[in-house]
Protein backbone atom coordinates (compact mmCIF):
# COMPACT_ATOMS: atom_id res chain seq x y z
CA UNK A 1 0.00 0.00 0.00
CA UNK A 2 1.17 3.38 -1.30
CA UNK A 3 1.30 6.53 1.19
CA UNK A 4 2.33 9.93 0.50
CA UNK A 5 2.13 12.57 3.07
CA UNK A 6 2.12 16.34 2.04
CA UNK A 7 2.93 19.74 3.75
CA UNK A 8 0.94 21.98 2.37
CA UNK A 9 0.25 24.99 4.30
CA UNK A 10 0.91 26.49 8.12
CA UNK A 11 -2.35 25.60 9.24
CA UNK A 12 -5.20 24.03 8.15
CA UNK A 13 -9.58 24.99 9.00
CA UNK A 14 -9.87 21.74 10.11
CA UNK A 15 -13.44 22.29 11.10
CA UNK A 16 -15.05 23.59 7.72
CA UNK A 17 -12.92 20.71 6.00
CA UNK A 18 -14.66 18.32 8.08
CA UNK A 19 -18.01 19.59 6.91
CA UNK A 20 -17.73 19.29 3.42
CA UNK A 21 -14.71 16.42 2.80
CA UNK A 22 -16.87 13.37 0.93
CA UNK A 23 -14.92 10.98 2.97
CA UNK A 24 -16.36 8.25 6.09
CA UNK A 25 -15.02 9.91 9.26
CA UNK A 26 -13.11 7.56 11.32
CA UNK A 27 -11.67 9.74 13.73
CA UNK A 28 -11.68 13.22 14.73
CA UNK A 29 -10.49 15.86 17.68
CA UNK A 30 -8.96 19.64 17.58
CA UNK A 31 -5.86 18.77 15.54
CA UNK A 32 -6.96 15.96 13.09
CA UNK A 33 -9.37 14.21 11.31
CA UNK A 34 -9.22 10.52 9.80
CA UNK A 35 -11.44 9.51 6.81
CA UNK A 36 -11.71 6.38 4.73
CA UNK A 37 -12.34 7.19 1.25
CA UNK A 38 -14.36 5.24 -1.65
CA UNK A 39 -13.88 1.72 0.73
CA UNK A 40 -10.04 1.02 0.10
CA UNK A 41 -8.45 4.27 0.67
CA UNK A 42 -7.52 6.82 3.23
CA UNK A 43 -7.01 10.48 3.93
CA UNK A 44 -5.22 11.77 7.31
CA UNK A 45 -5.19 16.00 8.01
CA UNK A 46 -3.41 17.89 10.44
CA UNK A 47 -3.80 21.34 11.70
CA UNK A 48 -0.24 21.88 11.72
CA UNK A 49 -0.69 21.93 7.81
CA UNK A 50 0.08 18.57 7.15
CA UNK A 51 -2.25 16.19 4.61
CA UNK A 52 -1.50 11.94 4.33
CA UNK A 53 -2.95 9.62 1.27
CA UNK A 54 -2.88 6.13 1.62
CA UNK A 55 -3.75 3.78 -1.32
CA UNK A 56 -5.06 6.33 -3.85
CA UNK A 57 -4.39 7.25 -6.95
CA UNK A 58 -1.85 10.28 -7.75
CA UNK A 59 -4.44 11.73 -9.68
CA UNK A 60 -7.46 11.48 -7.06
CA UNK A 61 -4.61 13.13 -4.66
CA UNK A 62 -4.17 16.12 -7.06
CA UNK A 63 -7.87 16.70 -7.48
CA UNK A 64 -7.77 16.37 -3.11
CA UNK A 65 -4.86 19.04 -3.22
CA UNK A 66 -6.62 21.31 -5.00
CA UNK A 67 -9.83 20.84 -3.49
CA UNK A 68 -7.76 21.70 -0.07
CA UNK A 69 -6.74 24.92 -1.19
CA UNK A 70 -9.58 27.31 0.30
CA UNK A 71 -8.74 25.64 3.65
CA UNK A 72 -5.10 26.41 3.83
CA UNK A 73 -3.92 29.05 5.87
CA UNK A 74 0.00 30.27 4.67
CA UNK A 75 -0.43 28.20 1.84
CA UNK A 76 3.10 26.93 0.54
CA UNK A 77 4.55 27.78 -2.74
CA UNK A 78 6.15 24.42 -3.62
CA UNK A 79 4.29 21.70 -1.55
CA UNK A 80 6.68 19.33 0.53
CA UNK A 81 6.29 15.55 -0.27
CA UNK A 82 7.23 12.17 1.05
CA UNK A 83 6.26 8.60 -0.30
CA UNK A 84 6.27 5.13 1.63
CA UNK A 85 5.02 1.87 1.00
CA UNK A 86 3.46 -0.64 3.85
CA UNK A 87 3.87 -4.48 2.67
CA UNK A 88 2.22 -7.02 4.59
CA UNK A 89 3.86 -10.74 4.65
CA UNK A 90 2.90 -13.08 7.66
CA UNK A 91 5.71 -14.88 7.48
CA UNK A 92 8.02 -12.02 7.80
CA UNK A 93 9.23 -9.84 11.18
CA UNK A 94 8.56 -6.06 10.82
CA UNK A 95 11.00 -4.71 9.38
CA UNK A 96 11.26 -1.22 8.37
CA UNK A 97 13.65 0.50 5.43
CA UNK A 98 14.13 3.52 4.33
CA UNK A 99 11.21 3.75 1.67
CA UNK A 100 8.94 1.15 2.60
CA UNK A 101 8.38 -1.25 5.82
CA UNK A 102 7.07 -4.98 5.92
CA UNK A 103 4.70 -5.88 8.44
CA UNK A 104 3.41 -9.57 9.93
CA UNK A 105 -0.02 -7.39 10.53
CA UNK A 106 -1.91 -4.74 8.43
CA UNK A 107 -4.80 -3.18 9.63
CA UNK A 108 -6.30 0.19 10.02
CA UNK A 109 -4.32 1.18 13.51
CA UNK A 110 -0.92 0.34 11.59
CA UNK A 111 -1.99 2.11 8.63
CA UNK A 112 -3.18 5.19 10.72
CA UNK A 113 0.09 5.38 12.83
CA UNK A 114 2.38 5.08 9.51
CA UNK A 115 0.23 7.84 8.18
CA UNK A 116 0.78 9.74 11.15
CA UNK A 117 4.62 9.44 11.47
CA UNK A 118 5.08 10.77 7.81
CA UNK A 119 2.82 13.67 8.41
CA UNK A 120 5.43 14.45 11.36
CA UNK A 121 8.96 13.76 8.78
CA UNK A 122 7.21 16.07 6.51
CA UNK A 123 6.06 18.52 8.77
CA UNK A 124 10.03 18.77 9.94
CA UNK A 125 11.07 19.37 6.75
CA UNK A 126 9.19 22.31 6.67
CA UNK A 127 10.68 23.45 9.91
CA UNK A 128 14.06 22.39 8.97
CA UNK A 129 13.78 24.47 5.79
CA UNK A 130 12.28 27.37 8.06
CA UNK A 131 15.41 27.33 10.14
CA UNK A 132 17.76 27.08 7.46
CA UNK A 133 16.56 30.19 5.94
CA UNK A 134 16.21 31.94 8.75
CA UNK A 135 20.50 31.02 10.15
CA UNK A 136 21.65 31.83 5.84
CA UNK A 137 20.34 35.44 6.98
CA UNK A 138 21.68 35.61 10.14
CA UNK A 139 24.94 34.95 8.86
CA UNK A 140 24.75 37.65 5.80
CA UNK A 141 24.00 40.10 8.73
CA UNK A 142 27.28 38.44 11.00
CA UNK A 143 29.38 38.07 7.46
CA UNK A 144 28.74 42.50 7.57
CA UNK A 145 29.47 42.72 11.05
CA UNK A 146 32.73 40.56 10.45
CA UNK A 147 33.60 42.64 7.19
CA UNK A 148 32.39 46.13 8.31
CA UNK A 149 31.79 46.34 12.18
CA UNK A 150 28.10 47.49 11.50
CA UNK A 151 24.80 46.27 10.41
CA UNK A 152 23.52 47.61 7.07
CA UNK A 153 19.58 47.12 8.04
CA UNK A 154 17.12 49.48 8.91
CA UNK A 155 15.43 49.46 12.51
CA UNK A 156 11.99 48.12 10.34
CA UNK A 157 13.81 45.63 8.29
CA UNK A 158 15.15 44.44 11.68
CA UNK A 159 11.88 44.45 13.60
CA UNK A 160 10.44 41.82 10.57
CA UNK A 161 13.01 40.21 10.84
CA UNK A 162 12.90 39.31 14.20
CA UNK A 163 8.90 38.83 13.86
CA UNK A 164 9.71 36.33 11.11
CA UNK A 165 11.52 34.17 13.66
CA UNK A 166 9.79 34.84 16.35
CA UNK A 167 6.51 33.68 14.53
CA UNK A 168 8.46 30.38 13.42
CA UNK A 169 9.55 29.70 17.13
CA UNK A 170 6.47 29.86 18.53
CA UNK A 171 4.25 27.66 15.67
CA UNK A 172 6.77 24.99 16.61
CA UNK A 173 6.27 25.43 20.39
CA UNK A 174 2.46 25.31 19.45
CA UNK A 175 3.06 22.06 17.94
CA UNK A 176 5.28 20.31 20.22
CA UNK A 177 2.73 17.87 20.88
CA UNK A 178 2.72 16.47 17.83
CA UNK A 179 6.00 14.61 18.08
CA UNK A 180 4.79 12.91 20.82
CA UNK A 181 3.89 9.07 20.59
CA UNK A 182 0.16 8.82 20.48
CA UNK A 183 -2.28 7.58 22.40
CA UNK A 184 -2.94 4.34 20.72
CA UNK A 185 0.44 2.74 21.16
CA UNK A 186 0.80 2.86 24.97
CA UNK A 187 -1.75 0.24 25.43
CA UNK A 188 -0.86 -2.36 22.39
CA UNK A 189 3.21 -3.34 21.76
CA UNK A 190 2.76 -4.36 18.16
CA UNK A 191 1.80 -0.48 17.63
CA UNK A 192 4.52 0.69 19.51
CA UNK A 193 7.15 -1.03 18.26
CA UNK A 194 5.55 -0.34 14.55
CA UNK A 195 5.88 3.53 16.06
CA UNK A 196 9.69 3.08 17.22
CA UNK A 197 10.84 1.67 13.83
CA UNK A 198 9.18 4.63 12.01
CA UNK A 199 10.41 6.99 14.21
CA UNK A 200 14.06 5.75 13.88
CA UNK A 201 13.92 5.12 9.90
CA UNK A 202 12.76 9.00 9.60
CA UNK A 203 14.79 9.94 12.84
CA UNK A 204 11.81 12.29 13.90
CA UNK A 205 13.85 13.08 17.45
CA UNK A 206 17.27 13.81 15.80
CA UNK A 207 15.63 15.68 12.80
CA UNK A 208 13.58 18.04 15.86
CA UNK A 209 16.74 18.42 18.00
CA UNK A 210 18.69 19.63 14.84
CA UNK A 211 15.99 22.15 14.18
CA UNK A 212 15.56 23.28 17.70
CA UNK A 213 19.09 23.75 17.83
CA UNK A 214 19.05 25.75 15.51
CA UNK A 215 16.63 28.02 16.58
CA UNK A 216 18.85 28.65 19.66
CA UNK A 217 21.82 29.90 17.21
CA UNK A 218 19.76 32.28 15.79
CA UNK A 219 17.97 33.23 19.02
CA UNK A 220 21.72 33.58 20.48
CA UNK A 221 22.29 36.12 16.98
CA UNK A 222 19.21 37.90 17.84
CA UNK A 223 20.38 38.67 21.13
CA UNK A 224 23.08 40.61 19.99
CA UNK A 225 21.93 42.26 17.09
CA UNK A 226 19.13 43.92 19.71
CA UNK A 227 21.80 44.76 21.67
CA UNK A 228 24.13 46.34 19.24
CA UNK A 229 20.57 48.42 17.47
CA UNK A 230 20.01 49.37 21.33
CA UNK A 231 23.42 50.35 22.04
CA UNK A 232 23.22 52.64 18.31
CA UNK A 233 19.83 54.16 19.16
CA UNK A 234 21.29 55.41 22.73
CA UNK A 235 24.33 56.41 20.77
CA UNK A 236 22.20 58.65 18.54
CA UNK A 237 20.54 59.71 21.62
CA UNK A 238 23.45 60.86 22.98
CA UNK A 239 24.43 62.93 20.43
CA UNK A 240 21.70 64.38 20.17
CA UNK A 241 21.20 65.87 23.49
CA UNK A 242 24.97 66.59 23.08
CA UNK A 243 23.72 68.61 19.92
CA UNK A 244 20.92 70.36 21.45
CA UNK A 245 23.19 71.31 24.83
CA UNK A 246 25.58 73.14 22.03
CA UNK A 247 22.56 75.08 20.18
CA UNK A 248 21.28 75.86 23.88
CA UNK A 249 25.09 77.17 24.85
CA UNK A 250 25.62 78.73 21.01
CA UNK A 251 21.98 80.58 21.97
CA UNK A 252 23.21 81.79 24.95
CA UNK A 253 26.59 83.37 23.61
CA UNK A 254 24.77 85.41 20.83
CA UNK A 255 22.49 86.23 23.58
CA UNK A 256 25.11 87.69 25.44
CA UNK A 257 26.50 89.18 22.72
CA UNK A 258 23.55 90.94 21.78
CA UNK A 259 22.82 92.38 25.36
CA UNK A 260 26.69 93.95 24.99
Amino acid sequence: MKVSAFYIAEQLDLRRLKETYAGHLLHENPSEVFFRVDGSGYFYAFDYGAVVFADISDVEISQNLAFLQPYCQFPLKEKIRDDFEIMQDANSPLNAGFDSMTVPRLDETVLKITMLTLAHSVSLDFYAQKADSLLSEVNHFTTQMERSGTINISRKNMVRFIGRTLNSQNRIVDNLFIFDSPESVWEDEYLDRIHRNLARTFEIQSRFKETEYTFKAIDNNLAVFRELYFHRESSQLEWIIIALICIEVFDMIISKFNLL
